[in-house]
Formats: C-alpha cells, sequence, structure tokens
C-alpha cells in the first residue's frame, strides 16, 4: 500500500538555513548531531564517535575507499562498519565508512540510508518522513544542535585559513 508522504503548512520552520541535524539510537547509544544529507553518496561515522561508542576498532573491516568533497578534496577512510539504526519502528543494518577527521557532525547519513528508509527529507520543514506499516513517521530536525554545528565548522574553516 502507497501511503503519500505530505508536508503541511504546520511543517514549516520559517527564517533558517540550517542542515537537517538529527538524533537516532545508532548500535547501542543515542547518537546526536547525525547531518541527513542527500548530496552524500556514503553514510559517514567519525571514528572519534566509534571511540565514544565504545566499540572496538577491530570491527572495523579494513577497506579504505577515497571520498571526493564539494571542492574536490580528497579524504581517504579509515575502514567500513555495519550499524544498526533505529528509526521510529524501522530497524536497519546500515554500512558506515569510517573517517578520522575531525567534524561538527558525529555521523553523516547519506542517499543510502534516505533511500533504504524510502524516506523524504525536507531542511526547509526541518523533518524527515518515511512510511512504516504503523503509517507515516517522522523524525524531526534540532535546531539547537544544527546551529552549534555551524558554529563549531565556522571555527575550523577560520582555523584552518589562520595556520596557513
Amino acid at each position: 500500500m502507497d501511503i503519500p508522504i505530505m508536508f503541511e503548512e504546520s511543517d514549516v520552520v520559517e527564517g533558517h538555513h540550517d542542515g537537517l541535524v538529527i538524533s537516532l539510537p545508532v548500535g547501542n547509544c543515542m547518537i546526536k548531531r547525525i547531518l541527513v544529507d542527500n548530496g552524500s553518496s556514503a553514510n559517514i561515522i567519525m571514528l572519534d564517535t566509534v571511540k565514544h561508542m565504545t566499540i572496538d576498532e577491530k570491527n572495523i573491516i579494513n577497506k579504505s575507499t577515497m571520498l571526493v568533497g564539494f571542492s574536490g578534496e580528497t579524504k581517504k577512510t579509515s575502514g567500513e562498519m555495519t550499524l544498526a539504526t533505529y528509526s521510529k519502528g524501522i530497524n536497519l543494518q546500515v554500512k558506515f565508512l569510517v573517517i578520522g577527521t575531525l567534524s561538527s557532525y558525529n555521523m553523516i547519513l547519506g542517499r543510502p540510508w534516505i533511500h533504504e528508509m524510502k524516506a523524504i527529507p525536507s531542511t526547509y520543514h526541518q523533518v524527515i518522513k518515511f512510511p512504516t506499516r504503523w503509517g507515516i513517521q517522522e523524525i524531526r530536525g534540532d535546531p539547537k544542535e544544527a546551529k552549534e554545528c555551524y558554529k563549531i565548522a565556522l571555527k575550523e574553516t577560520s582555523a584552518k585559513k589562520s595556520s596557513a
């Protein structure tokens, strides 16, 4: 049964330009500062996040991948790992590329996760909606965390420029 996913005027969050930043149970931890990014072709987890989750680094499969950023810069991953994500009744085993870099985000959920969830993210509405057997579910963005991530990213950028 196809259930339409719609956004209502009441869903609108006015006066912002924030990315969609959510919190989600991953593994056995509640992870905050997850960027939902339909511009990313991969699901990414930061190595520091893996360490804070007290997951043994031996669980990282030694399979390196080159990631290419928006401006063409490349980053080599440390490997990959599969973790369970729990989203309002939907449990998925998700492959994450592990990257050992500083980031204001703990994870990036990209198109592989979005498509597997059959989800529709909206930065304008600050919500991601997806079908379940219980109807359309949603996860609301956290504007406070989104703004904090943006501030951290600005600080990192200005620190890089001043050291160059």
